[in-house]
């Protein structure tokens, strides 16, 4: 008996244009559906990225604050009280607020998420914002984002042209020292690292005593759920204490319940599938129907319909093949087009390629399914 994949590659690459027409179809679905979830992932992790950030074990946060890029203040006083427990190695506060930056080359202003906290003890995974300490300690200086987007003006370049930049932020003259590359979010299209002292500065009508976030660093070995039911006691209802992985799920909660990300790109994906789908089962109906007689033929010398079966669901395989590694790499393309175009990290990785993968074998197979019932009612003698 012949090999059912040997048959299906045979009947597939008998017609060549219109196999590479079938695997196109199937390369735009991956595509589609690859790009649109990564775009997807890609918006959510770069919108928690602050979070993520955070090296700090407890939290402190307002409890009127949703998410931190739309903080509310509590007291700074309550992280005085922190370390009169046992276990608590360390607090700090973080600043955290929307200035004006002034483009010194167009002269136009755009908004720009503004940082302050401590650069000795930032418990932030800020690389190269430590080392810059001592400048950032004296007044009115301040690092960039060299990920921010290209409409404040060519700003990384002169930093490393001349050494620094002097701009306006608030109507405050500041100067750039150094650019730090931490990346933007949909919430933000740069980001300015800089002391409290320099954060105040740019605010002077901020009152000092209220803070957005209060960083808790504790002593190794020191039960982290435990403290922080201990901690909460001593804050009251002034603020809330919550661990890192708990405030990054109340921003992704936020962020999907605020921005319909997943509803847009999972319809995206959705259509996608639908799209390689409708291509495929086109394509294998049609082989099954031109071949019908073949077939028939063989049902009368005994080849089964499971052998029938594997045959056209070969063909849905071959075809799932063909279509996903154009589209996978094609997708990568995109990701870099993407990363150019929109200023923010898009990157491909094994869960989302795994699970794209499968749904172009459901895909394909579910099409072949639907496609091969007509090769079982076929009847020899109404064939011929």
């Amino acid at each position: 008996m012949l090999s059912s994949p040997l048959v299906a590659w045979h009947q597939l690459s008998h017609h060549k244009m219109k196999l590479a027409v079938a695997a196109a179809g199937v390369v735009v679905a991956v595509m589609l559906m690859l790009v649109q979830l990564g775009i997807r992932e890609g918006a959510m992790e770069n919108s928690v990225a602050v979070a993520r950030r955070i090296t700090a074990d407890l939290v402190l946060v307002s409890p009127r604050t949703r998410t931190i890029f739309q903080s509310s203040q509590f007291p700074r006083r309550l992280l005085f009280r922190l370390p009169a427990h046992d276990a608590v190695a360390g607090v700090e506060e973080m600043y955290m607020g929307q200035a004006r930056f002034h483009n010194p080359w167009e002269h136009r202003e755009h908004p720009i998420s503004v940082f302050g906290l401590d650069p000795q003890f930032p418990m932030l995974n800020l690389p190269g914002f430590a080392a810059r300490a001592d400048d950032l300690e004296r007044p009115d200086r301040v690092l960039f984002d060299g990920f921010s987007r290209t409409t404040y003006g060519p700003v990384v370049d002169t930093v490393k042209r001349q050494g620094f930049l002097e701009t306006e932020i608030n109507f405050r003259r500041v100067r750039i020292v150094d650019t730090i590359n931490v990346g933007i979010s949909i919430t933000t299209d740069g980001n300015l690292y800089m002391s409290p002292a320099n954060f105040l500065r740019l605010f002077p009508a901020r009152d000092p005593g209220a803070i957005d976030v209060g960083l808790v660093r504790l002593k190794p070995g020191a039960d982290r759920e435990k403290v922080r039911e201990q901690l909460a006691s001593y804050v009251g209802q002034e603020a809330r204490v919550v661990t890192r992985d708990e405030l990054i799920a109340s921003e992704v909660q936020f962020l999907r319940e605020s921005a319909p990300i997943d509803f847009i790109f999972g319809m995206g994906a959705a259509v996608g599938f639908f799209i390689g789908f409708v291509v495929v089962y086109q394509i294998l109906y049609t082989e099954v129907t031109n071949h019908l007689p073949q077939f028939a033929t063989m049902k009368a010398m005994g080849f089964t319909d499971g052998y029938l079966l594997k045959v056209v669901l070969s063909q849905a395989f071959i075809l799932s093949i063909l279509g996903y590694i154009p589209g996978f790499f094609l997708a990568l393309v995109l990701y870099r087009v993407a990363t150019v175009a929109i200023q923010m990290q898009f990157s491909m990785t094994v869960q989302r390629a795994t699970m794209v993968f499968l749904l172009t074998l459901i895909m394909c197979g579910l099409s072949a399914l639907i496609a091969i019932r007509k090769a079982w009612t076929a009847d020899p003698a109404d064939v011929f």
